[in-house]
């Protein structure tokens, strides 16, 4: 397959964010944003076909100007962390420092690769990790990169935009927000639909900047050898109707109707790859998702907080109990009863305790037996029209990838979902075989 050629890279401005050098605005970082220091950018691209008319003339230079226009509301993107070294206390703390020096914006074409080339495999082609800028960048490196990287990919028939974002600055909602905003700018819109907050929640008392004990020697690396290899990566489709067998199901099970549809999907995929892995029955199983913390704390933070706004959390279950009858109810209730765990208290102790003993994410925190989930169906991935057209798929970047590693989509067609699962080939091989799992699967 044809490889990538880098045609220009640009830095990008807020247009009109005039800050002179003694009034930088600085944005501190709660304990959610700041687990993420060691982990990988985050990484999502939209692919789009193009209509046989439309003329790409001046398509670069217009994404260009309206990721300016964007720039101008999402302001912190522009900026640069700042890593401040208490060598007294042996400590460190970490902001925002909203200094305009720019994102980057990176026009590369594929001569000779269709969008066809990138839908139709049943695994993703290697090369459609070159779609994204700043591959194998940490978070705290944002003190030099670029905390928002764009690159747009020229295909023959159609473009790939690759978004790579530093996730100490934001989540997967915040980043939606910022990917959904920018298309409606794009697409002519005078007014966003819903403008960002970009006060950070700190617990009453608390000294800002946050100071915890931290050495980029002994805490940004990461070891985890065997996560990094290159997996095989595919998706798996689930329509609307097969969504509502599968949940119906899960609670039927348990006799419950507490049980949610991305819960039983989960737990699904879940039993199918510890069949596959063929485990020792009596093993203890994990499987590490998010919580979102926005409507869980009392007041709720506002639906536009701009930040990180989410935690980790590990529901484990011996393989037996899983793959037995009833094992799609129980798996489910398992991860129902850990989330409604995770009460305002619960989550306000959760910072609390952070501030005493500060722990990261990184990809070696699972083992290869673990699974781990990331994205959510509510984001709107398809909506983004940036004038030509609502995009035909989306995939994640190399960053962050590891044996068992999820992300989770909406589909094309409403209420359905996709799961881009990476695991060995002989397992993702094994799942497409597995009858039990394909009867609710449709590609």
């Amino acid at each position: 397959m044809s490889s990538i050629k880098i045609l220009s890279t640009t830095t990008i401005h807020a247009s009109n964010h005039n800050l002179s050098d003694s009034t930088y605005h600085t944005i501190h970082l709660t304990p959610w944003d700041l687990q993420f220091l060691p982990f990988g950018f985050n990484q999502k691209g939209l692919l789009y076909q193009h209509p046989f008319e439309l003329d790409r003339t001046n398509q670069i230079q217009h994404l260009k100007d309206s990721l300016s226009s964007t720039l101008d509301i999402f302001w912190p993107f522009t900026g640069r962390l700042k890593i401040t070294t208490e060598h007294e206390a042996n400590t460190i703390s970490c902001s925002i420092v909203c200094n305009n020096e720019g994102a980057l914006f990176v026009h590369a074409v594929a001569k000779n690769i269709s969008v066809a080339d990138i839908v139709r495999p049943t695994y993703h082609p290697p090369i459609h990790h070159s779609f994204f800028a700043l591959n194998g960048v940490k978070n705290y490196e944002g003190t030099s990169q670029p905390l928002l990287a764009i690159q747009v990919t020229e295909l023959v028939d159609g473009i790939f935009i690759g978004f790579t974002v530093n996730h100490v600055i934001v989540d997967g909602t915040s980043f939606w927000h910022f990917i959904n905003s920018w298309a409606e700018i794009s697409k002519g819109c005078l007014k966003i639909s819903k403008l960002p907050t970009f006060d950070r929640w700190f617990s009453k008392g608390i000294e800002c900047p946050i100071r915890f004990p931290f050495t980029i020697e002994s805490r940004y690396n990461d070891n985890d050898e065997e996560g990094k290899i290159n997996f095989p990566e595919r998706v798996f489709h689930f329509k609307k109707e097969s969504i509502a067998k599968l949940k119906f199901k899960a609670n039927l099970e348990v006799g419950t109707k507490n049980i949610s549809s991305l819960q039983a999907i989960f737990t699904h995929i879940w039993r199918s790859i510890i069949r596959c892995k063929k485990l020792d029955p009596q093993a203890e199983v994990k499987f590490v998702l998010d919580i979102g913390i926005r409507p869980r704390l009392i007041p709720p933070l506002p639906e536009d907080y701009f930040g990180n706004a989410v935690i980790d959390c590990v529901v484990s279950i011996r393989a037996d109990d899983l793959l037995k009858d009833g094992g799609l109810g129980k798996g489910s209730l398992e991860m129902n009863k850990m989330i409604v765990l995770h009460s305002d208290e619960r989550l306000k102790n959760h910072y609390e305790n952070w501030l005493i003993t500060p722990s990261f994410v990184t990809s070696g925190m699972a083992n290869s037996d673990s699974l781990v989930i990331g994205g959510s169906p509510w984001f709107d991935v398809y909506g983004n029209d940036f004038g030509w057209g609502k995009p035909v798929g989306v995939r994640s970047g190399g960053s962050n990838k590891r044996n068992g590693k999820i992300y989770v989509y909406a589909g094309v067609e409403d209420g359905s979902m996709d799961l881009e699962v990476c695991l060995p080939c002989e397992i993702l091989e094994a799942i497409r075989n597995d009858p039990e799992f394909m009867d609710v699967v449709s590609y």
